[in-house]
């Protein structure tokens, strides 16, 4: 039963950051975050693949680690494990250079952009292709995660706003793209 909800892709995923932060906490002396985004300078390019994997701290790591499970679960259901695996890894990309684009200077790290971009699938699902189910998986999404929509308008000190706002954005393009595909 549990395997019908929650999708392989998104445990192993979740494995992985989390084997990562492990991984990132033993290495004395080495912190793997250096290689998370760092806006507009080329020598972070490689962040936009490598910062999903990356954590700033424990809970960081929670956050994501229950969105992306929470979320991916309801999108798997929603719109299948083919384009849940399209959405993880544009959704990731999408947001990454968003961030690598127009965010400040810093270092950009988390998979909060994924999380937002299933968040804006789902939302943006509802309305470009309005069914019964689309609108049950967005109100469900809303539910559990509307309240994460108040990072998109507040600047909190140390939490990317851009990664959220450019996941949520490619979410959204995500749903228009993969949904047309869908309907003809």
């Amino acid at each position: 039963m549990f395997k019908r909800f929650v999708p392989t892709e998104i445990l192993w995923f979740i494995a992985i950051i989390w084997g990562v932060f492990l991984i990132d906490a033993v290495l004395f002396g080495i912190n793997l975050n250096y290689f998370g985004i760092r806006p507009r300078n080329i020598g972070g390019l490689h962040g936009i693949l490598l910062s999903p994997f990356l954590h700033g701290g424990l809970y960081h790591l929670i956050s994501n680690s229950i969105g992306i499970l929470v979320l991916g679960s309801l999108l798997k259901t929603s719109i299948g494990p083919k384009k849940l695996r399209l959405v993880m890894l544009l959704g990731a990309i999408g947001s990454g250079v968003g961030v690598w684009l127009f965010a400040s200077n810093g270092l950009v790290v988390g998979a909060s952009g994924m999380v937002f971009a299933f968040l804006g699938y789902l939302f943006a699902d509802a309305f470009f292709n309005p069914s019964l189910r689309s609108w049950l998986f967005a109100i469900l999404s809303f539910l559990s995660y509307g309240g994460a929509l108040f990072s998109l308008i507040s600047f909190v000190p140390y939490i990317s706003w851009s990664a959220h706002f450019w996941g949520f954005i490619t979410g959204i393009l995500l749903s228009y793209t993969l949904g047309r595909k869908r309907s003809q």
